[in-house]
């Protein structure tokens, strides 16, 4: 069988198959696409572990980051290993390739008055500003990731617990607090704006595009930059930099990990310590500008 009518058999499977979330599909999909992409119409049962090494030697010359490394091959197992069941090929080619280990970044984050500055670029007389002004403060008031920003459904929404209901990766569903500011925020966009946006197809949907649909991950991140720009935010912002300034912020004032761990939906603690390395070098930074010793002058 060619490599293009196997893998389209494996698209199919992905589209089908309810136990893999959409977004993993999509990733899937894309990282599998790039491998036939490379290899051309070859048959599929001839293949073995040097086209994938080959591959991968390739995507490194391009200076591809070993995380994403990481997880094209973790698709192409899972291509495989569907080869494998369907009786395609006799045996997973990935056995035999290791995955490089990921090298973890500090992440990027906002500061307090950044994110304050932001928040006060939306137009809060519109409807589409109310509904940004809503987001960005739950986003940030939760740490959710921005995929569960905008799937929200209005039946996720506790007002009177003050909890929200997220489905997270892997359809793992966890509850998180939303916070005074975010339920204000909520509250005001639901009664003054979502009515506007709101059109004969509009399902449950918590926050809606000016077309009447659940808003798309594009969109916002789009609005999110221009509003950094007005803000005369120099970092590159990006909406899971909320995330990681929500979980850096709770640290910084003395949250335990565990905590922060299952606002998250981490489901290792190994995960969320990443954040850790964020607060260690801050008090790095401090140390150095305010402790009096390094700036003595030795004679």
């Amino acid at each position: 069988m060619l490599l293009s009518e196997a893998a389209e058999r494996f698209f199919i499977f992905l589209e089908l198959e309810k136990a893999v979330a959409k977004n993993t599909a999509d990733a899937y999909g894309s990282d599998v696409r790039l491998f036939c992409q490379f290899c051309g119409d070859s048959n599929v049962e001839f293949m073995d572990r040097g086209w994938v090494v080959t591959w991968a030697e390739s995507l490194l010359d391009k200076n591809y980051e070993r995380s994403s490394m990481a997880r094209k091959l973790v698709a192409l197992n899972a291509f495989f290993s569907f080869l494998v069941r369907e009786k395609i090929v006799s045996e997973n080619i990935m056995d035999d390739v290791s995955s490089p280990k990921p090298q973890r970044k500090i992440p990027d984050t906002l500061s307090l008055r950044e994110i304050e500055k932001i928040l006060s670029i939306p137009n809060q007389n519109r409807p589409d500003g109310l509904r940004d002004y809503a987001m960005l403060e739950l986003m940030y008031g939760s740490g959710l990731r921005i995929s569960e920003l905008c799937t929200l459904e209005l039946q996720a929404l506790d007002f009177k617990n003050g909890f929200l209901r997220i489905m997270g990766k892997g359809s793992k569903e966890r509850s998180v607090p939303m916070g005074s500011c975010a339920e204000e925020a909520l509250r005001c966009y639901l009664s003054s704006a979502r009515p506007h946006l709101v059109k004969k197809w509009t399902g449950n949907a918590l926050f809606l595009s000016n077309r009447g649909r659940a808003i798309s991950r594009k969109t916002f991140w789009q609005r999110l930059k221009n509003y950094s720009k007005r803000a005369e935010i120099t970092k590159n912002a990006k909406p899971h930099m909320l995330r990681h300034s929500f979980a850096t912020h709770l640290l910084e004032n003395g949250t335990d990990l565990r905590f922060i761990q299952e606002m998250l939906g981490h489901e290792n603690v190994s995960t969320t310590e990443i954040y850790t390395h964020v607060d260690q070098r801050r008090i790095r930074e401090q140390y150095e500008r305010f402790h009096p010793r390094p700036h003595l002058d030795i004679q």
